[in-house]
């Protein structure tokens, strides 16, 4: 065949259309100079119409086509009207166009199974349908843009196995120029179906027009490869140290029913309950996200997993292999196995060790979790017994400085500060002036630490003036550097506190601990 001005468009419907991770299932095609126009639409066909369908190239359906609807025809010499839910019976839309004549604006949706089969959540801001996977991260699956609907081809191919409909990508294309290039052709195969023409051109400025118009076959892959269920893909376990040293680390694989249990499961293998160790940090993608739920000895991924584990040792965490295996999704074992340890020289928390193994009901070990249990418990001993809360509650905005209090993952300077700034802003800035100055008789402008040294004098807790020395100390360190710029004064109040700076994961620990002696005094006072 001679060489025309479409080739390179034929050449991308043979290699790539409907081969790519993305594949426009609607397209309009349409240049400002007016040399090209044209479109491309899609339609799913039956096992038995498919090789009806690529005979011919042109479209076997249009747009705005396909709706519910009924029939008329002759049963026995008599006239029966049918209801359908879709005319097309043999074909189905993927991409809908919806026409309104004027009236309201046209616009085009998902076939509702498709969204359905997928469980699509429709971002409206973004145009775009999410799906989640096992791990809980968001999937872009199908693209709404103004002239293009594109789908990703791995959700389309399993919704074809599924359904055990083959795909048409159907399209036109017409380029206009100004030599005239007078041919018929057409390719004709398995997979593909197009007819090229040409003619006196429409359009202003050019004398003749090319065209090709056609479809492809995209046939399905066998309905086991559909990936839902019953034919989920099986999960992949990873590896994780679990003895040894440096030099020859003992790793096994964390897949629960490949390990031994109270019940002579697999003898020979690590027991499900091996603990398995990691430093610290791994807690940071977690911490730094709302998405996630972080509690005494529980971390969560809204709607979608959950994992017990120990976080009430001092400088690393532990999960038990098994619970690696059954809990984490095979991207987020990934994400764990990079922050591994050798187990040389650490162990489970007591917490962790009375609650798994002995069964007890035990408080935990972590500053973290003792200071946000504390917490909880001053508020709620001051509504029962004042009738209002010593602390305000928290703007919507700002509970992520409640949920972010943790002790240190490292040392650095910028999570001391960040955390120096939530915990100030959840107590000293939240005091409850108000309730406290009407309750202690105060007219006067007195602010809240002073306010809240006169509530435990009140209280008579011998301790009051160190502990309102101490409210000071963080708000001095919180306002010399951490709302300011750093400068002599932070490094006099720093010296002033005695806080080693080489030691800011201990240091800040105390800090939480002398806050859960204050919520604690105020407590029994109560």
């Amino acid at each position: 065949m001679a060489k025309t001005p479409l080739d390179d468009f034929i050449e991308f419907i043979e290699k790539k259309h409907g081969e790519e991770n993305w594949v426009s299932l609607y397209k309009r095609i349409s240049r400002d100079d007016k040399s090209e126009d044209g479109a491309f639409y899609s339609a799913l066909v039956s096992q038995s119409a498919t090789d009806r369908a690529m005979k011919q190239p042109s479209w076997d359906l249009m747009l705005g086509g396909g709706g519910p609807g009924f029939v008329m025809g002759y049963q026995n010499d008599e006239e029966v009207t049918t209801y359908l839910a879709q005319s097309d019976s043999e074909y189905r839309r993927i991409v809908l166009y919806r026409e309104f004549h004027g009236r309201k604006d046209d616009y085009f949706e998902v076939l509702e199974e498709f969204r359905l089969f997928h469980n699509l959540y429709y971002d409206q801001k973004a145009s775009v349908y999410l799906a989640f996977d096992d791990a809980g991260d968001e999937i872009e699956v199908i693209k709404m843009l103004p002239s293009e609907i594109k789908v990703r081809k791995g959700y389309l191919r399993s919704f074809m196995a599924a359904t055990q409909t083959n795909l048409l990508l159907y399209f036109e294309v017409t380029r206009h120029i100004t030599s005239n290039i007078d041919y018929k052709g057409d390719i004709q195969n398995e997979d593909l179906c197009i007819v090229l023409y040409s003619g006196q051109s429409y359009s202003e400025g050019f004398s003749y027009f090319t065209r090709a118009l056609g479809k492809k076959l995209i046939r399905c892959d066998a309905i086991e490869k559909s990936g839902v269920w019953p034919f989920t893909a099986a999960k992949k376990y990873e590896d994780f140290i679990i003895g040894g040293d440096l030099d020859a680390p003992v790793a096994y694989n964390c897949d629960p029913d490949e390990l031994a249990n109270y019940f002579g499961a697999n003898p020979h293998a690590p027991h499900y309950l091996t603990p398995v160790f990691f430093k610290k940090e791994v807690m940071q993608k977690y911490y730094g996200s709302s998405d996630y739920e972080i509690s005494d000895g529980h971390l969560s991924r809204k709607g979608s997993w959950s994992l017990r584990f120990d976080n009430n040792a001092s400088g690393h965490v532990s999960v038990f292999l098994g619970d690696l295996g059954r809990d984490l999704p095979s991207k987020e074992q990934i994400y764990w196995k990079s922050f591994n340890l050798i187990p040389d020289g650490h162990s489970i928390s007591e917490t962790n060790y009375q609650r798994s193994f002995l069964g007890d009901f035990y408080d935990p070990e972590s500053p973290e979790h003792q200071f946000k249990y504390s917490f909880v418990e001053v508020q709620k001993a001051c509504s029962r017994k004042l009738g209002w809360s010593i602390f305000l509650p928290l703007a919507d905005k700002d509970t992520h400085f409640l949920n972010s209090i943790r002790s240190m993952l490292t040392c650095e300077q910028s999570e001391f500060d960040a955390l120096i700034l939530a915990v100030a802003k959840i107590t000293i800035d939240s005091v409850n002036v108000k309730d406290l100055r009407k309750h202690l008789g105060q007219d006067d402008e007195s602010k809240s630490i002073v306010l809240v040294g006169l509530f435990l004098q009140s209280l008579n807790i011998q301790s009051h003036e160190d502990l309102s020395t101490f409210l000071r100390g963080v708000q001095s360190v919180r306002s010399s550097g951490v709302a300011h710029r750093k400068g002599t004064e932070y490094d006099k109040v720093i010296a002033r506190l005695n806080i080693d700076e080489d030691n800011y994961q201990a240091e800040f620990d105390e800090i939480l601990l002398k806050f859960v002696s204050l919520f604690e005094v105020i407590v029994k006072a109560l």
